[in-house]
């Protein structure tokens, strides 16, 4: 019993793990089979700024554009007001505290079976909401009508999305474990 309340903590572990993983670029923006930039989450969180993060030649394009091309700049500041600045996403904030909350819930697991479920949620909530905001960038690079640009998850995204599915699969180990112990006593109560 006591092996089994530490499990129950130990699925804290993989939500935060996952916090590490959003460390790492969440994508990768490449134009011609070349990464010209790959935001991490504090970037995309806080409003990246296209002149600071695009890689050569994607910059140089951009500065040629702004000079020389005002229907495409007029393009680019109908998606992105504040161009070069891209808008920040705040709720990339409210995801990384969903973890959090996740790791919260798993921790409290041992005191009731409310907190599993909500650790369950919480994480893959926060998975999805990451995966979104990827289809995001991609709908953002389409509008912008730049064909030629490819959005592509990154280390972060996979990193954070494999530890949350592996806090899920322990959450649900959890959830399992005492229904198969009980179906077990009652098997062992009807042989006798």
């Amino acid at each position: 019993m006591k092996s089994f309340k530490f499990f129950q903590r130990l699925v804290a572990a993989p939500y935060l793990l996952a916090l590490l993983g959003l460390l790492l670029p969440l994508f990768n923006v490449s134009c011609a089979d070349d990464v010209i930039a790959e935001p991490s989450f504090y970037e995309v969180a806080s409003g990246l700024n296209l002149e600071e993060s695009l890689k050569e030649p994607a910059l140089s394009y951009l500065k040629k554009m702004e000079d020389g091309n005002p229907a495409a700049l007029e393009k680019f500041k109908a998606v992105m007001p504040e161009f070069p600045q891209v808008q920040p996403v705040h709720h990339l904030y409210g995801i990384a505290g969903a973890l959090v909350l996740a790791a919260m819930f798993a921790w409290l697991a041992p005191f009731g079976f409310w907190a599993t479920l909500g650790s369950l949620s919480v994480g893959l909530l926060s998975m999805v909401s990451l995966w979104a905001l990827l289809s995001q960038v991609v709908a953002m690079c389409e509008a912008i009508g730049m064909k030629l640009l490819t959005v592509n998850p990154a280390q972060g995204i996979y990193c954070a999305s494999a530890l949350i599915l592996i806090g899920t699969a322990m959450n649900l180990a959890v959830i399992v474990r005492p229904i198969v112990a009980e179906m077990k006593e009652r098997k062992k109560k009807n042989k006798k």
